[in-house]
């Protein structure tokens, strides 16, 4: 089983991640972050790929590929911030089925509140970040997409959510 968690920027994935670490047997799962690949500059992408949405679209595809020839036994947990179309497809082209994708959400104003107090990464707090929003929180209902919001959660009932979730997905696939 691979879980896929994806959203915008400050929506919390990358805490739930680090919760769920903590929280599951390391002998039964796997953690891949996205952003582990060095994002190249934008003069770069653009002249590899066509565009930075490309570029995602290229990575994407080939995490997917890596991790379902990697996933063997254990449950891997997958986040960053990536177009659910993409991972689909990514799971598509390797004829894979045995995956959950999960979008991490929030109000646009407690991501920029996030991103600015928390983060301390306020150029993230942008239009294209709250289009992003909008846009992956649109993708998720229209493929029924598991969503949770993390803005209505504390930390620790967001990690029960995910985990419950998990657990579920892991022991009815």
């Amino acid at each position: 089983m691979i879980i896929t968690i994806t959203g915008a920027a400050g929506v919390g994935k990358t805490g739930v991640v680090k919760r769920l670490r903590n929280a599951l047997e390391p002998k039964d799962y796997l953690f891949y972050n996205f952003d582990s690949i060095e994002k190249p500059p934008m003069a770069e992408m653009i002249k590899e790929y066509g565009s930075p949405i490309m570029w995602q679209k290229a990575k994407t595809l080939e995490w997917i590929s890596r991790l379902v020839e990697e996933h063997g036994d254990k449950t891997i947990v997958f986040e960053g911030q990536m177009n659910i179309d993409f991972i689909l497809e990514g799971f598509k082209k390797k004829e894979f089925s045995d995956f959950k994708i999960v979008l991490l959400d929030c109000t646009d104003q407690e991501m920029r509140r996030r991103l600015i107090k928390e983060k301390k990464q306020p150029e993230l707090a942008n239009k294209n970040m709250s289009n992003l929003l909008v846009y992956l929180r649109n993708q998720a209902t229209q493929k029924e997409i598991k969503i949770f919001d993390t803005t209505k959660y504390s930390k620790e009932d967001m990690l029960n959510r995910v985990l419950k979730f998990i657990k579920t997905a892991t022991t009815t696939a």
